[in-house]
């Protein structure tokens, strides 16, 4: 992980003027990175009269939780860019993209909007474990498509078969090794878990439902195990199972006009 991700990560949100000053700086060391997060601030996103040429405007208008957001994800995007084409690797940030966007969603219908962000960047990296298994072997995890996240557990549990670990302990892993902020580890570590131990459980809780949601998007309705998954997570987040049909009829609709998720399509070729 780049260090400029990686220190980003540490800023403190409520950043005063010389914190603001050491971001613009932080991020002016890279110029590809600053060229993409002003060509994102001039997208219909953060549409404005006058165009944005200066990255100190940029950060302003969209915000430090938004320019993280974007800076992990144009990292993400760089770091797997080289990678062999496959149906994995499509798959994959379908489902993390679509997941860190369902997660933000979720924040917004519980009235949670104070780590909606964070949500976001959970649900973009949670499954960041299984980008190293495909490496490890590639054909035998592309025999795993067919399971894979439908059910948390049953992946898992395959994945030890395999490769005598899984994807969550080796999320938690990667993200202590680039020494992400303990919510976002924790996240990788216990999604799809109904245990979960992480002073986190809000966040990870939206994150696994968000997660579920994204394999069955394509269902008419909930299958009476998909509501027997989902039915402790919604019990603590508090939201109702019939809120969630609203991502069934309308979400994936008006996320094709979200001018951001045309963006994250681009970067990571899906």
């Amino acid at each position: 992980m780049p260090d400029v991700a990686t220190k980003i990560l540490t800023f403190a949100e409520d950043l005063d003027e010389v914190s603001f000053s050491e971001l613009e700086s932080l991020i002016s060391m890279d110029p590809g990175l600053t060229a993409k997060i002003l060509k994102v601030a001039n997208s219909a996103l953060y549409a404005r009269q006058q165009q944005i040429t200066r990255l100190q405007t940029a950060i302003s208008l969209m915000g430090f939780k938004a320019i993280k957001s974007l800076v992990m994800l144009l990292t993400a995007s760089n770091m797997f860019s080289t990678k062999k084409v496959s149906p994995f690797y499509k798959y994959f940030w379908q489902h993390s993209l679509v997941t860190a966007f369902i997660a933000q969603k979720l924040c917004d219908i519980s009235g949670n909007t104070r780590i909606r962000e964070e949500c976001f960047l959970a649900g973009l990296l949670h499954d960041i474990g299984q980008m190293s298994l495909i490496e490890e072997g590639n054909k035998a995890y592309d025999g795993m498509m067919e399971i894979i996240n439908q059910k948390e557990d049953r992946t898992c549990e395959m994945e030890r078969e395999l490769f005598g670990t899984d994807h969550r302990f080796l999320g938690r892993k990667i993200m202590e090794s680039w020494n992400f902020p303990s919510i976002y580890c924790d996240a990788a570590g216990e999604h799809g878990s109904v245990n979960i131990q992480s002073p986190h459980k809000e966040l990870i809780t939206y994150v696994t439902i968000a997660d579920i949601l994204t394999t069955v998007l394509h269902e008419f309705d909930f299958s009476p195990e998909v509501q027997q998954q989902l039915t402790p997570f919604l019990k603590y987040s508090g939201i109702r199972l019939e809120q969630l049909k609203y991502f069934q009829d309308s979400f994936m609709i008006e996320l094709k006009d979200n001018k951001l998720f045309q963006e994250c399509k681009i970067l990571f070729r899906v």
